[in-house]
């Protein structure tokens, strides 16, 4: 896990030696275990080498922040070349790299090293641009092909590396963090008007854009390539394509023990590590489950296990007992931060800081906390349960979705044996209290104007997805609606620290699995992920197993916004802001009076949170 940056330009001085340094040196909180750089230019044969970096002839310039995690020796640092045509930055992980490795030695490669990193450039060497289908695992790459005189960038499936560039008329720039490209001189960042007022809206992101115009992400299971002579950037070419997998299994106890098989395995790939692992536990199901098939693993990288909590005293949604309780039971040493408004607020302008973008929901500031508390212990890499609710279509958006699809396509049965199976012994009656919640936020939705503070942009996306087919929208929810945001979030939260964040739930063989599962085959009588509770049955307590209320390192955010925060953030509503060019300040005036007055209305703060954060980014990045 680490921080890269990568300029090709063509002709001309710029951007500088001192330029790529500086982006480099932007990120050193991704990578403080070692930094590298190489710059290469054309030969008198025309080929590519290395050259020294106060050339003025240099045409790409590869940089580096390492953190070190697997083969922690100088021989395993980056840029990292082969064989005299092939070079790589790259910032994430190939959990499968020791499996690739022998496959290769059959093939005739040799290795130096024990890092997945050499493992990148032989399989390049191999098989190409196809090498990108055979890794399992997170990654934002940069490869320099000499041979075809390319540079090619690579992201993993989800995208869950970030990935950036921006052109100018002779340069392309690439880079982990959108703030690295803000130090260019011919890169003027602005903000892109389209990307806010639709995030502003809804409350979701396109994952094809950034908040910055002029910024593209690589996107994600994708591949592109760049021409070092000309700078042409090719299309980008898919690497992955999860709509292709067919609902085929109908029985639960098959369903149940394939995701018990697939995640155990998941699981011990995501251990591999020559550095302490530790867990991000919520005390929810997801992430308690990993820590369970992780504390049976036996692997080195989990002795002395160690488990990270946020706790919110005196507040309803303090999950501390549940995750002591998992802490317990599976014999982990707890650490547990409490987060405060307070020291939000002593953070705020570092926290937007690293998230580059804006943060909807004060609930990330638990992870940041999570994140350095996790650091302090000095535990660099932490699995976490991530996911989990989005591949088991785990929200209770997705079950009221599914539930009505079952109405409206003529299965009345399955539909009366889920909501009144859900009030009879051993079903989950919480679906039946989050009834009035869902239909809140459906009209709400349903009927929005701008007039109300929430523009018609959000009825869009909901008339979008319910149209949508049962497995046309579980991938959607997967690769487009939830987690690009919530990945985001979390890779800044943890590289802020220097942590690097793993994701056992997001292995594609894991994303296949549970995509294959027919939609009945994860709900029963009001439960969700019902194949993940099959599985954890007799691994985890039962109360933790068929646990019905549903959380993860959320804040009390109505609690704060109606307290200690409400001077801060009145002052914003009432001020000049510059979030008025891009939203109606009246409008907003309006629904902070209704959340306060109504003594905290949960859908009105979401709201009011995302306009804040939205409005504290405008101040950091554009004065």
């Amino acid at each position: 896990m680490c921080g890269i940056v990568a300029v090709m330009r063509r002709g001309g001085d710029t951007p500088s030696t001192a330029t790529v340094r500086e982006m480099r040196a932007l990120v050193a909180h991704r990578g403080p275990d070692g930094s590298g750089e190489v710059f290469l230019g054309w030969d008198r044969q025309g080929t590519l080498a290395p050259c020294a970096p106060a050339s003025a002839d240099w045409t790409i310039a590869l940089g580096h922040q390492r953190l070190a995690i697997l083969d922690v020796s100088p021989s395993a640092a980056q840029p990292m070349s082969r064989d005299d045509w092939l070079w790589t930055v790259y910032n994430g992980e190939i959990y499968n790299y020791v499996e690739l490795r022998t496959e290769l030695r059959q093939r005739g490669h040799r290795f130096t090293t024990e890092s997945d990193t050499e493992v990148l450039l032989a399989a390049y060497a191999e098989w190409g641009t196809e090498c990108f289908a055979r890794l399992r695992g997170m990654w934002g790459a940069v490869i320099v092909d000499g041979r075809r005189n390319v540079a090619v960038l690579s992201r993993d499936r989800l995208g869950i590396k970030p990935l950036y560039y921006a052109r100018g008329e002779s340069f392309v720039a690439v880079a982990s963090e959108i703030k690295q490209l803000s130090v260019i001189p011919d890169v003027r960042l602005r903000p892109q008007r389209d990307a806010l007022v639709d995030y502003l809206a809804t409350g979701y992101e396109d994952s094809a854009r950034t908040f910055f115009e002029g910024v593209e992400p690589v996107p994600a299971a994708s591949w592109l390539t760049i021409d070092l002579r000309d700078g042409k950037l090719s299309p980008p070419t898919r690497c992955w394509a999860p709509e292709d997998v067919r609902p085929v299994v109908h029985d639960r106890v098959e369903a149940g023990e394939m995701f018990a098989s697939v995640m155990r395995e998941s699981v011990a790939l995501h251990l591999r590590s020559d550095v302490p692992v530790g867990f991000a536990l919520s005390g929810g199901l997801d992430s308690s489950a990993v820590a369970a098939w992780a504390s049976k693993s036996g692997a080195a990288s989990v002795r002395g296990l160690q488990a990270f909590s946020a706790s919110f005293p005196g507040h309803a949604i303090d999950e501390t007992k549940h995750a002591r309780l998992v802490a317990s039971h599976l014999g982990l040493t707890a650490h547990v931060v409490e987060p405060t408004p307070n020291a939000l607020q002593q953070d705020l302008d570092r926290f937007v800081w690293q998230h580059d973008e804006p943060v909807g929901s004060l609930s990330q500031y638990a992870g940041y906390a999570v994140a350095r508390l996790t650091r302090a212990a000095s535990v660099p890499v932490t699995l976490n349960g991530q996911g989990g609710d989005e591949i088991l279509a785990g929200y209770w958006q997705s079950y009221f979705v599914y539930l009505r699809g079952l109405l409206r396509n003529g299965h009345s049965g399955s539909f009366v044996t889920s909501v009144l199976g859900a009030l009879l012994p051993g079903g989950n009656r919480a679906l039946w209290r989050q009834v009035p919640t869902m239909l809140r936020r459906y009209r709400q939705r349903r009927g929005a104007t701008q007039q109300n503070g929430v523009s018609s942009r959000a009825r869009e996306k909901l008339v979008h997805l319910m149209a949508m087919d049962d497995r046309t929208r579980r991938v959607y929810e997967i690769t487009e609606m939830y987690l690009p945001r919530l990945l985001k979030w979390d890779d800044r939260n943890f590289m802020a620290f220097s942590v690097e964040g793993r994701y056992p739930f997001l292995d594609h063989k894991v994303i296949e699995t549970a995509l294959s599962f027919a939609p009945e085959m994860l709900y029963r009588r009001g439960w969700v992920k019902e194949p993940l509770r099959q599985a954890m049955a007799g691994v985890l307590p039962s109360a933790i197993v068929r646990r019905r209320d549903k959380l993860g390192f959320e804040t009390p955010q109505v609690a704060w916004l109606q307290n200690e925060l409400r001077p801060l953030v009145r002052d914003f509503v009432e001020g000049d802001s510059p979030l008025w060019q891009y939203a109606d300040p009246t409008a907003l005036r309006a629904l902070a009076s209704r959340a306060w007055s109504r003594g905290g209305d949960e859908e009105g703060t979401q709201t009011l949170v995302r306009y804040f954060m939205a409005d504290r980014w405008l101040r950091k990045f554009f004065g």
